[in-house]
């Protein structure tokens, strides 16, 4: 029987009670549904990695969507699996002789976590067999890309036999929608159908997210904001990456690299819009992130408020969803336990992936 594991990337509780969606609705109700708790920065590398090592990030190393090299003066994407510490849950599958895909929207994410698996592709670049089984799939900044991966999906179990699936879709629609917006309605309403007509096909099949979103009014510029009182400081957004068309890298959550840090950390304390300010060990400690991988201070954002560059003054109103922060730390996980009862015990291997492990994060 194959397990498919599928991160609706940033379909927080929110989304769903505000669409039409039988299917995952029947999936609560029949299944087993509950509120998880995602890794602090709120975004998605740090997320995809936790849920399929089930570990925290001081263990597989991602502290988010990029890192700071202090060495080289560089911000650098964290989105190749060179940054990963400790195997995948895919990866260990594979070593274990079952037949493991991994399928994406973003070719980050393919990059970061297809390590050691049997067949990985994304929506940005896919494989030859599934462009000339469905067509050339539409560009990763339109709700068709998450339609096009969910036939992709529903193609490979129709025609392949595969022990362990993990999917995930793109946050581009909850970036620029809000719940219950017609839009919104529509492309959860599709994704819903999408859905039912995988696990028609008798997978075993949990749901997630990597993290919440909610709408954002202040961006807050803490460089601009500390060289007002003298203190140089390098800014490194969790939440930057190379799609940054829907959110402009504004986010919830930063990274801050800097020399005076106690009299910075007072100062951001006190600051509109802040409402962490944290030294590398306590968000470390608090956290569990790997310490060599964070600023000097770690910041995270009040709900309305994002946290990065301005181009001449330390606040400016914004009008975008976004998130990195605690409130987007709540997010569904949905498992369709009738089916797990009878089949997942067959492995204890794929236990994790669907959310059965002490030690998962939370």
């Amino acid at each position: 029987m194959t397990v498919v594991a599928l991160c609706l990337d940033g379909v927080d509780w929110n989304y769903l009670k505000a669409a039409d969606t039988p299917f995952i609705d029947a999936l609560i109700r029949e299944g087993v549904s509950t509120t998880a708790k995602v890794m602090i920065p709120s975004v998605t590398n740090i997320n995809h990695a936790s849920i399929l090592t089930a570990s925290y990030p001081e263990r597989h190393g991602i502290s988010g969507n990029t890192y700071y090299d202090r060495v080289r003066g560089l911000d650098i994407y964290m989105d190749d699996a060179v940054f990963l510490r400790c195997p995948t849950l895919l990866e260990e599958a594979s070593r274990r002789g079952l037949r493991t895909l991994l399928l994406t929207v973003k070719d980050k994410l393919r990059r970061l976590l297809s390590r050691g698996v049997t067949h990985s592709y994304s929506v940005e670049k896919p494989s030859d067999e599934m462009v000339k089984a469905l067509g050339r799939p539409p560009s990763i900044y339109t709700a068709e890309a998450d339609l096009w991966l969910l036939r992709a999906l529903r193609w490979e179990v129709e025609h392949h036999r595969w022990d362990l699936i993990y999917a995930s879709t793109t946050d581009y629609m909850l970036h620029k929608h809000g719940p219950g917006d017609d839009e919104m309605r529509d492309y959860l309403s599709a994704i819903d159908e999408e859905l039912e007509a995988i696990y028609g096909l008798g997978v075993i099949l949990g749901l997630t997210a990597d993290h919440g979103m909610r709408a954002k009014r202040v961006n807050l510029d803490p460089v601009r904001l500390l060289a007002e009182h003298g203190i140089e400081a390098h800014l490194t957004a969790a939440i930057r990456d190379e799609h940054y068309i829907h959110h402009m890298n504004l986010g919830g959550s930063a990274y801050l690299y800097l020399e005076d840090v106690e009299e910075a950390r007072r100062i951001l304390s006190e600051a509109e819009g802040i409402e962490l300010a944290l030294t590398r060990d306590e968000a470390a400690e608090r956290f569990r992130l790997p310490r060599d991988r964070i600023g000097d201070l770690m910041l995270l954002a009040e709900e309305d408020y994002t946290l990065g560059l301005n181009p001449s003054s330390p606040y400016r109103d914004v009008e975008l969803r976004s998130h990195g922060s605690l409130h987007e730390a709540d997010v569904p996980l949905i498992l369709s336990l009738d089916r797990q009862l009878r089949g997942v015990v067959e492995n204890r291997l794929l236990l994790p992936l669907l959310g059965f492990r002490a030690d998962a994060p939370r």
